[in-house]
């Protein structure tokens, strides 16, 4: 098992990527969940992307400039660059559909896009932490788990509170997560925004201050309907994978995010 040392030394290790391109990238793929199309009420849920080019990464790093910009807004901004359509909705028409996504689609659709602006794969040289040599490593986007649903993430997600009442919640969109990072300063403040956000009122009046609503809630009805929330949320995990010492042949982590997947 590596140690924590080791994982942080092969991302010191990461030089500069040699984009490869093994196949034609596909550029479209199928969301978990979508959008809903307001006119005709039916889900969205083929995308298409594009590759990023020279424009959209000058772009990008004129964000990344800004010392306070959050992730949420990073990834929103990035997707609206890289995502042409959600089934018959033009993302550049409409950009706050990108907001609108759960997570898993809105993590789905940056692998698609790495997808289509580098292909299938992406090699790193990184310095084996055991033998300390070199060793190009190939990188497959196929390689990161992806969670399935549990349930129809286009259905709500039913919590029974300890009253006895039921209460219907949507998932967690890249909207709430943005909203979190801006206002939230602590986990419970964040709790209080996702399930005042997230809670649904279809048929009922809603509470006239749904965040007050939230914090009234008792404690374990709130870790009850948090938890429910993370565990419905599909999507791909962007996280360590594992990689072989071609000298030594003793495995070590490799630890990605999008910002090394991107432009590494």
């Amino acid at each position: 098992m590596a140690t924590q040392n080791e994982a942080a030394a092969i991302n010191a290790a990461l030089s500069d990527p040699v984009p490869r391109i093994v196949s034609t990238p596909n550029t479209t793929l199928e969301l978990f969940c979508g959008i809903k199309n307001a006119e005709s009420m039916e889900w969205e849920t083929t995308a298409t992307v594009k590759e990023l080019t020279g424009e959209d990464e000058e772009a990008l790093a004129a964000l990344d400039a800004d010392g306070d910009l959050l992730y949420a807004q990073y990834m929103s901004a990035l997707l609206k660059r890289s995502v042409l359509s959600i089934g018959n909705l033009t993302v550049a028409d409409k950009p706050a559909l990108i907001d609108s996504l759960i997570l898993g689609d809105r993590d789905s659709l940056f692998l698609a896009t790495v997808r289509a602006t580098y292909g299938e794969h992406r090699e790193y040289q990184i310095n084996c932490p055991h033998c300390k040599k070199s060793n190009d490593v190939l990188i497959s986007m196929s390689d990161f788990p992806v969670k399935q649903p549990k349930s129809n993430p286009q259905e709500p997600l039913v919590v029974k509170l300890r009253n006895g009442q039921d209460q219907a919640f949507r998932l967690v969109t890249g909207g709430d997560s943005q909203a979190v990072s801006k206002k939230a300063t602590s986990i419970p403040e964040q709790n209080t925004i996702l399930i005042s956000r997230c809670a649904l009122w279809e048929g009922v009046t809603p509470p006239a201050d749904t965040e007050k609503w939230a914090k009234s809630l008792g404690m374990k009805d709130r870790a009850t309907i948090i938890d429910k929330l993370l565990a419905a949320q599909p999507g791909p995990e962007i996280k360590e994978v594992e990689a072989h010492c071609a000298h030594c042949e003793k495995p070590f982590p490799i630890m990605l995010n999008w910002a090394s997947l991107l432009f590494g």
